[in-house]
């Protein structure tokens, strides 16, 4: 029991330790990307995934990845790096919302809406459900499918407290307004 319960000590030490350490670089590394420098910011990306796979900042790496594959219009490239995610964990709603976001820029809003969907049904607060939902809403709308967007904004509308209640009504009179013949 004693060199069972050292034993687990231990690798408890080592994977915490490989946390911080993943999250110190991951640090740095959003440096470089703020600064602009995508090159840069892509090769040390690369190599945080190569040391640190399996952490949770190797998570947050793979989004950043794909967000300078999309800033650089590599929109394939970028939805591959955030396929190799294996499970988001708590970064989900983030995780969809990127994926959505990826698929609309390559032209795909019904795949993109569905996407914000399952980021609206991952958010944590309130304010970032109804986000997401907005932007499903929009993605449907762009997709052809006034129907679905309808109905998102019409319970939207619907909920005085949802912080988009004000847009959702806006879009619901933009949606049923008919042209004056």
């Amino acid at each position: 029991v004693v060199v069972a319960t050292t034993v687990w000590m231990l690798w408890r030490s080592t994977v915490d330790k490989k946390e911080v350490n993943a999250s110190r670089a991951l640090a740095e590394v959003q440096r470089v990307v703020e600064s602009g420098n995508a090159a840069l910011a892509q090769s040390d990306l690369q190599a945080l995934l190569r040391r640190y796979e399996g952490t949770a900042a190797a998570i947050q790496a793979r989004m950043l990845l794909a967000q300078v594959h999309f800033g650089q219009n590599k929109v394939e490239e970028g939805l591959k790096e955030l396929q190799a995610v294996r499970s988001p964990g708590p970064f989900a709603a983030s995780y969809h919302a990127l994926v959505a976001a990826g698929l609309e820029q390559s032209g795909k809003p019904a795949e993109a809406a569905l996407e914000y969907r399952k980021a609206a049904d991952a958010s944590l607060s309130k304010p970032g459900r109804a986000a997401n939902l907005a932007d499903a809403a929009r993605a449907y709308e762009a997709a052809g499918n006034v129907d679905e967007a309808r109905s998102i904004w019409s319970a939207m509308a619907a909920d005085e407290t949802s912080p988009m209640s004000g847009e959702a009504r806006v879009r619901l009179g933009q949606l049923t307004a008919k042209p004056i013949s």
